[in-house]
């Protein structure tokens, strides 16, 4: 059977308006930024990113029901983009390539989510499926996994690692002494990528 690579359709021309939109994040109003992220949308509906900004906006305006219906609509399109009409994930849905970015971002935020309400079997199925689909794992899904596996709440987990907005070398000591306690997990992983521990 062949392998099956999804790699998104180009969408630079929306990509670049994005990214001149969250140049200018700073300087515009909160309704200003939402209707410009809703425009966004609406000239592609899947395109996901704008989708992702406007799901912070609302978790951090605690706004979780509009949070979360924004986050199934682009997270549902995510999964349609890449499925094929059985419902089947490629083999690959690798981060080297730009145009996946916006995909893997909003299945992770969606894996995320279900981890922090407590679904931690649909947050492993998530997170299993990225990281075998990308195993050199640009993402970190190893990390969220070892911790749900190791009953780990994400604000457990982001207490410890969370070093505002990013992880030091900590998290990859910590995954390093103890990946190796779920071999079932975590062995053809190492297999594919050859991992050396430092």
């Amino acid at each position: 059977m062949a392998i099956r690579e999804y790699i998104d359709k180009d969408r630079d021309k929306i990509r670049i308006t994005y990214y001149d939109l969250m140049e200018n994040i700073k300087v515009l109003e909160r309704k200003d930024l939402e209707d410009k992220l809703r425009e966004l949308i609406n000239l592609d509906v899947d395109f996901l990113d704008p989708y992702l900004i406007l799901y912070e906006m609302y978790l951090e305006e605690d706004k979780k029901k509009k949070a979360d219906e924004i986050l199934d609509d682009a997270y549902s399109r995510a999964i349609k983009l890449i499925t094929d009409k059985n419902g089947r994930w490629p083999d690959i849905l690798d981060w080297s390539w730009l145009e996946n970015r916006h995909i893997i971002r909003t299945i992770l935020n969606k894996a995320m989510s279900l981890w922090d309400n407590g679904d931690t079997e649909e947050a492993l199925n998530l997170l299993r499926k990225l990281l075998k689909t990308n195993p050199y794992d640009n993402i970190g899904a190893r990390h969220y996994i070892l911790a749900i596996r190791m009953g780990m709440s994400l604000k457990e987990f982001e207490e410890r690692f969370d070093r505002g907005g990013y992880y030091d070398s900590e998290l990859s000591d910590w995954f390093d002494e103890n990946y190796n306690d779920f071999p079932d997990e975590f062995e053809w992983w190492k297999k594919e990528i050859e991992y050396e521990e430092l």
